[in-house]
C-alpha cells in the first residue's frame, strides 16, 4: 500500500518536473530573477567572496523552491487535467507531496550545481566534511520549505498563474530582504533582529555564514530547529488550505469552461 502510494507520488513528481521546468513563470523567477538580484547587489560594491556566495546559495534556493510549486494547480486546473488527475484513485496529499518533490528537487539540483561550480571556481574552504553536508541540508530544507511556501499561495482557488506569482512576490520580496542576507544580523538592530524570525531565509543565511567563516549569529542546531519547525507550520497550513480549496478550484474550473463554450457560441 505505501509502495503503491509513493509509486504515484514519483511519478506524479517527474510528470511536474518534465512538464513545468521549462514554462516562462518558472525561468523567470527560477533561475532570472536570483541571478539578477545578486548582480545588482555585486556590481559597485565592495564584498568578499564568500559573502557573495552566501548570498547567491540562499537566494538562489529560495527562489528556485518557490518556482514550480505556485504555477502547477493554477495550469492544471485551467487545462482540466486537475479533475482527471482527482477522478482516478490518487489522493489529494499525493497529489500535493508531487508537486512538493518536484519543486525541492528542481531547487535542489540548480542550487547544489550552482554551489559546486561556484566553490571550484573561487576556492572556497570548508573545515570538515561535516560542514559541507550541513550546508547542503540547509539548502534542502530550504528547498522544501519553499516549495511548501508556495504550494501554500497556490491554495488560492485560480486557474490564472498571474494571479499567484503576485501573491508570491509580494511574499518573497519582503522575507528577502529582511533575512541578513544584505545586511548582517551582527549589524542589525535588536528590533531588525526580531523582525528577521519572520523569514525562513533568515536561517539559512546564518547556517550558510556558520558553514563558510563561522561569522553566524545563531547556533547552526537553532537555525536547522528553526527550518525543520517552519517546515512543518507550513505543511500542516498548506494542506489544511488545499483541502478546503479543491472544491472551489473545481467549481472555478467549470464556470472558466462555460465561459469559454459562451465565447465560442458567440463568435
Amino acid at each position: 500500500m505505501i509502495k503503491d502510494s509513493l509509486n504515484r507520488i514519483w511519478i506524479l513528481c517527474m510528470k511536474n518536473v518534465f512538464l513545468y521546468i521549462k514554462k516562462g513563470p518558472v525561468l523567470i523567477f527560477g533561475l532570472m530573477f536570483p541571478f539578477f538580484m545578486t548582480l545588482s547587489w555585486v556590481i559597485g560594491r565592495d564584498i568578499s567572496v564568500n559573502q557573495v556566495f552566501i548570498g547567491i546559495i540562499a537566494m538562489t534556493s529560495f527562489f528556485t523552491a518557490t518556482a514550480i510549486s505556485p504555477v502547477v494547480l493554477p495550469i492544471e486546473t485551467r487545462e482540466k487535467s486537475l479533475e482527471r488527475i482527482l477522478s482516478s484513485p490518487i489522493s489529494l496529499n499525493e497529489i500535493l507531496l508531487g508537486i512538493l518533490f518536484a519543486s525541492t528537487l528542481y531547487s535542489l539540483i540548480i542550487t547544489s550545481i550552482i554551489a559546486v561550480i561556484f566553490i571550484v571556481m573561487f576556492s572556497i574552504a570548508f573545515n570538515s566534511l561535516i560542514v559541507i553536508l550541513l550546508m547542503f541540508l540547509g539548502i534542502g530544507l530550504m528547498s522544501f520549505l519553499g516549495s511548501l511556501l508556495g504550494l501554500l499561495v497556490a491554495a488560492h482557488p485560480t486557474d490564472m498563474t498571474s494571479d499567484v506569482m503576485i501573491i508570491v512576490n509580494l511574499v518573497k520580496f519582503p522575507l528577502l530582504f529582511i533575512s541578513g542576507i544584505f545586511i548582517p544580523l551582527q549589524n542589525s538592530s535588536p528590533s531588525m533582529i526580531f523582525i528577521s524570525f519572520v523569514s525562513p531565509i533568515t536561517f539559512l543565511t546564518d547556517l550558510l555564514r556558520f558553514c563558510v567563516d563561522r561569522s553566524n549569529f545563531f547556533a547552526y542546531s537553532f537555525d536547522i530547529i528553526m527550518l525543520t519547525l517552519w517546515i512543518i507550520v507550513l505543511f500542516i497550513v498548506s494542506y489544511a488550505l488545499h483541502k478546503r480549496t479543491m472544491p472551489k478550484r473545481l467549481s472555478e474550473a467549470g464556470k472558466s469552461k462555460k465561459k469559454m463554450m459562451m465565447m465560442k457560441k458567440n463568435m
